[in-house]
């Protein structure tokens, strides 16, 4: 046995913090992992991951895709957030799972991916492509949609079935713990990973021209003393975009009211950190389909679930090994009619120039961006999917819950989601201790056209399943229909759930428009403190974010890169 393994953790992070770092990244998830390996592909750099969770690469439930929900609501794997009370959801708190893990969010997600196959993370099909994922796109051929099929064109109309992040020859989630994380790299001897290590501030000190330099960070270790761990070229936010605006307030990088509010030292003032945030609300309706038709809801019968993790563990194929979902980009349909483009214009005109919504820098800019993708017939304003299983999404405010079915049977769940939304929302502290726990108010529904869009597409579904060939297998044995526009603005408050794909709040603009990082993704009045995550976009991306977070990060690594030499 060797030395090291009779040392306490407690002696090993010590250990680890008497060794010189050029880089600290807070964050061993979906970017700062990237990061991570990427800057340590030179042996002379050197790198110190800290993370909240622990290692839970080799967990069969983070391994097997079919189990993503097992893990939502485990404090063991989420963070368990939760919104305030949304106005516009009739007062409903909407729930917000992210990775409290080695690869966070990537390692505890429904695994949607658009990956390619040559670089660390995988994709695949998995093994349940059944009767829907045919008729699927089919469907939209019926409809005259013939887009492409593929999502990376980008396109905006045509269905498809999109692969997942699952590793087609293991039949394993492909994560960023396992692709960018896994064994070669971990053995690097100049990268250094230490879990169970919760972050409470960066540590900067002022220079002589004004400007901040972050030093460190000062963290606890296993919920114990408080460490300071030192950098000497840059610390590296990727905590996600709740908690590295979380983190940047408590080190006074804020809202010099809010810091005050908590007693905590304003460093910058910056009333611009934890705002912008944006996320894909989407509306459901969970229709049964033909007893012929299996679904992932015959996993509900205890046996059936009992052999399915029977056949997962002896072969890797089965139903627990698919994470594929059916998609398709759509414009806003209601408007692909002759008068549909004036139309489509009367209403944004209505909701963007009459409506009083609170005003915030970047707004003129962002808003006609929108519009001139509202009003793009080649663009998507909706990312709709169908999701193999009954949803219950007025089952409360845990996310484990969404999926406990309420009827038996076979069920698919149809899914209508903003893909830019012109709702803004916030993240800000709760106190001055890291352990509690954001406010996050992400306003869905806020703005009126929001809630407009989503119901033309809500609308939509109810066609889609009337369409052959969905209509013999879905749409015959749908009890109730969503007939009039009307009903469908009363049904987005209802069921409005997240696609979980918080962004924004460390928005990437020029500082007078609400920026809070620049183009090299530093903090703006630092000189070495950078943020590498979701939180920088300024726009969100439409349809699944993952793809776009690990592109962000590849990026960062290159322009770091170029900085050190």
């Amino acid at each position: 046995m060797t030395d090291s393994a009779l040392r306490s953790p407690e002696a090993l992070a010590i250990d680890y913090l008497e060794e010189s770092f050029k880089y600290i990244i807070v964050g061993g998830g979906t970017s700062g992992l990237v990061v991570a390996s990427r800057l340590t592909e030179d042996p002379n750099t050197t790198v110190l991951i800290l993370e909240a969770g622990s290692d839970k690469v080799n967990d069969s439930r983070i391994k097997t895709p079919g189990l993503a929900v097992a893990l939502w609501d485990n404090p063991e794997f989420d963070w368990q957030f939760k919104t305030t009370a949304q106005n516009a959801l009739n007062g409903r708190t909407i729930a917000h799972p992210r990775g409290k893990t080695i690869g966070a969010s990537s390692a505890i997600n429904m695994d949607q991916s658009a990956q390619g196959t040559t670089g660390p993370i995988q994709v695949s099909f998995g093994d349940f492509q059944g009767q829907l994922q045919k008729q699927w796109p089919e469907t939209f051929e019926t409809l005259g949609m013939n887009g492409a099929r593929d999502p990376l064109t980008g396109m905006g109309s045509g269905g498809h079935s999109n692969p997942a992040s699952i590793d087609p020859k293991s039949k394993t989630r492909s994560h960023a713990g396992s692709g960018y994380y896994d064994a070669d790299v971990r053995k690097r001897p100049n990268l250094r990973l230490l879990s169970e290590a919760m972050v409470e501030k960066v540590i900067l000190t002022r220079l002589e021209d004004g400007k901040l330099m972050a030093k460190g960070v000062q963290f606890t270790f296993k919920a114990g003393k408080k460490h300071i761990a030192n950098a000497s070229q840059e610390v590296i936010l990727s905590a996600g975009a709740f908690q590295s605006p979380q983190l940047l307030e408590l080190s006074g990088i804020g809202s010099r009211h809010l810091l005050e509010r908590f007693g905590i030292e304003v460093i910058i003032d910056n009333p611009f950190v934890g705002e912008n945030l944006q996320d894909h609300p989407m509306a459901s309706i969970s229709p049964e389909v033909a007893d012929d038709i299996p679904t992932a809801d015959i996993l509900r019968d205890p046996k059936v679930f009992s052999a399915a993790t029977e056949e997962d563990n002896k072969s890797k194929t089965g139903l627990l090994t698919s994470g594929t979902y059916c998609s398709a980009f759509l414009p806003v349909v209601d408007f692909l009619q002759d008068d549909g483009p004036d139309k489509l214009s009367a209403l944004l005109d209505q909701h963007l120039n009459n409506d009083a919504y609170p005003s915030f820098p970047a707004q003129t800019q962002q808003y006609e961006l929108l519009r001139e993708i509202l009003q793009s017939k080649d663009d998507a304003s909706i990312h709709c999917y169908m999701a193999p299983f009954q949803m219950n999404v007025e089952a409360g405010s845990a996310a484990s819950k969404y999926f406990s079915p309420v009827t038996e049977g076979n069920f698919v769940t149809m899914l209508a989601a903003l893909s830019h939304p012109f709702s803004r929302g916030s993240v800000h502290i709760n106190s001055a201790d890291v352990n509690d726990k954001p406010i996050i108010d992400p306003r869905y529904l806020s703005h009126p056209l929001d809630n407009e869009i989503l119901a033309r597409h809500v609308q939509f579904m109810e066609i889609l399943i009337r369409t052959e060939p969905l209509a013999k297998t879905v749409g015959e044995y749908r009890q109730t229909h969503v007939e009039t526009l009307e009903e469908a603005r009363k049904l987005g408050p209802r069921t409005v759930t997240s696609n979980f794909h918080p962004s924004g709040t460390c928005a990437m603009m020029p500082k007078d428009l609400g920026g809070v990082v620049d183009e090299q993704l530093i903090v703006y009045g630092t000189t070495n403190l950078r943020i590498v995550d979701a939180s920088i976009f300024p726009l969100e991306p439409r349809g699944n974010i993952q793809s776009s977070v690990y592109a962000v990060a590849e990026r960062a690594s290159d322009i770091i890169k170029a900085k050190a030499n």
